[in-house]
């Protein structure tokens, strides 16, 4: 993944010439890109690139040499102010539910960043494990992935939910008078949800928390249709 950011007053520019290299350089499944305009949080404005998922051994080959790159250098510079840098991230199947990379992308995404104190990182992931056990168990129709950083910056895990509408819940339980807390309880012991749901919160760093919503950008993406 990367954020980019236009120059001022050349969005425009800047998303035809992105629009251009992506149908030039990743038309293929193999090649694909997902581009997804930032709307709300600190980086409101900028554009979020996505490859994946891919093998490291793609990554390790690296790319500046490339005619692809070399096109984006030429065509696509020009209109930037700033990029964050590429960060690569592995998702961790135990903590997500309903992923599926060969569906289409959804129109929205709600993209959560967080830190975790150091030594405490094990209760944060017990309590999203459980609660993806959980909800998989009662056939809860929401979709989630939980990633953490390989490299490209500080340790952080990313909480991707993507979804098509705003204003309606991002999944719902097959019975509709599922109680959450009991089911939670009577799946991990008693008091487990109010006593994981503490140790969940006291293991994030103070103010480390950032939650953002992206909407995708199709025509700045790979169109397999």
């Amino acid at each position: 993944i990367n954020r980019w950011e236009a120059k001022d007053g050349m969005a425009k520019k800047f998303e035809l010439a992105v629009a251009e290299k992506t149908k030039k350089f990743n038309n293929t499944q193999e090649t694909a890109i997902l581009t997804f305009r930032i709307v709300t949080g600190p980086d409101s404005g900028k554009y979020m690139r996505v490859v994946g998922p891919k093998s490291g051994d793609f990554f390790n080959e690296g790319v500046s040499n490339s005619q692809e790159y070399a096109y984006w250098v030429k065509n696509v510079m020009p209109y930037v102010k700033n990029q964050s840098g590429n960060k690569r991230t592995a998702r961790i199947g135990a903590l997500s539910y309903n992923w599926d990379n060969s569906e289409a992308p959804k129109k929205y995404i709600k993209f959560t960043t967080i830190r975790l104190n150091p030594g405490e990182g094990k209760d944060w992931l017990n309590r999203m494990r459980n609660d993806a056990k959980l909800k998989i168990s009662k056939g809860f129709s929401g979709i989630r992935g939980v990633f953490w950083l390989v490299s490209g910056g500080q340790s952080e895990m990313h909480v991707v939910e993507p979804y098509d509408s705003h204003g309606v819940r991002k999944g719902v339980f097959s019975d509709p008078d599922f109680d959450y807390n009991d089911s939670y309880n009577e799946m991990f012991g008693w008091e487990a949800y109010r006593k994981d749901a503490r140790l969940y919160n006291e293991a994030l760093e103070m103010y480390s928390r950032t939650t953002e919503r992206y909407h995708f950008n199709e025509k700045l993406s790979t169109s397999l249709n």
